[in-house]
C-alpha cells in the first residue's frame, strides 16, 4: 500500500509539475510523448507553443486523471488534437441541450397561451338588465337589492357543461366598481346563449354597492375572467393549474 500510494504521488507531481511550465513556457514538442524524459525541457525552450494549446493540454491532462485515461502512448500532438475534439464535441452537445431547453420552453409557453386562451375565448358575458328592490322593513327586505341579467353566450366550438370565474363591472372611464363572483352549472351548447338571473343585497357603507345601484346600465362595462371551465366531452381547464 506504501509503495503504490507513493508511485500516486510521484505521478502526480509529474503531471503538475508539467502544467506549471506549460503555464510559464512556450514551445511545441507535439512529436514527443507526454511523459517522455526531454517534454518538460522541451516545453520551456520552445517558443512556438501557443496559449490555445497550452490550454488544451492541461484540461487534456486534468480530464485523464479524472477518467483513468492514460495519455502516455501518445504524443503531445496527438493530446491536443484529441482534446480539440473532445472540446468541438462539448460544445455540440451543450448547444444542443440548450436547444433542447428553449425547445421545450417555447412548447410550454405556446401550450400555456393556448390554453389561457381557451379560457379566456370559450364564454361571453354581458349585462342586458339590472333593476333594484328598495329596503322595506314591512316585507321583511332589510337592504336595497340588486337584481342583474346577464347574458351567457358559449362562443366555443365545444358545449360547456358548466363553469364559473369573476365578472367585473366597470363604468365608462374603465374604473372598477365592483366584482362578484359568478358559478353557472348548467350545458350551454357551442355557439348558445342562455340568461342568467342573480342578486345580492346592496351594502349602503360601501360605496361601490351605491355606485353599481345608481350607474345606469347603459354606462356599465362588464369584464369577465374565467377561472375553471368544464366542457362537454369531460376536459377541464383551470387557470390555477395554467398560471
Amino acid at each position: 500500500m506504501k509503495k503504490r500510494t507513493a508511485n500516486k504521488g510521484f505521478k502526480l507531481s509529474i503531471v503538475i509539475g508539467l502544467m506549471t511550465i506549460m503555464l510559464v513556457a512556450c514551445g511545441k514538442p507535439l512529436t514527443e510523448k507526454l511523459y517522455s524524459e526531454t517534454v518538460p525541457e522541451d516545453i520551456k525552450n520552445s517558443t512556438e507553443i501557443t496559449q490555445e494549446d497550452k490550454d488544451l493540454l492541461g484540461k487534456a491532462i486534468l480530464y485523464s486523471m479524472g477518467s483513468n485515461t492514460d495519455l502516455s502512448t501518445k504524443t503531445v500532438g496527438q493530446i491536443i488534437t484529441d482534446e480539440k475534439q473532445r472540446q468541438l464535441k462539448l460544445e455540440e452537445e451543450e448547444k444542443k441541450r440548450q436547444e433542447e431547453i428553449k425547445r421545450k420552453q417555447e412548447e410550454a409557453e405556446a401550450k400555456k397561451q393556448s390554453q389561457l386562451k381557451l379560457l379566456d375565448e370559450s364564454v361571453q358575458v354581458g349585462l342586458i338588465k339590472k333593476s333594484v328592490t328598495l329596503k322595506d322593513t314591512n316585507k321583511w327586505i332589510f337592504s336595497d337589492v340588486i337584481h342583474m341579467t346577464l347574458d351567457l353566450k358559449n362562443i366555443s366550438d365545444k358545449d360547456i357543461k358548466g363553469f364559473q370565474g369573476v365578472i367585473t363591472f366597470k363604468d365608462m372611464f374603465d374604473n372598477e366598481i365592483k366584482s362578484l363572483n359568478v358559478k353557472y352549472d348548467e350545458p350551454i351548447k357551442s355557439g348558445a346563449s342562455t340568461p342568467y338571473e342573480g342578486s345580492f343585497e346592496l351594502n349602503q357603507f360601501m360605496d361601490k354597492d351605491t355606485e353599481l345601484r345608481e350607474t345606469p346600465l347603459d354606462k356599465i362595462k362588464v369584464e369577465f375572467e374565467m377561472d375553471q371551465i368544464i366542457f362537454g366531452d369531460g376536459n377541464i381547464a383551470k387557470r390555477s393549474d395554467i398560471e
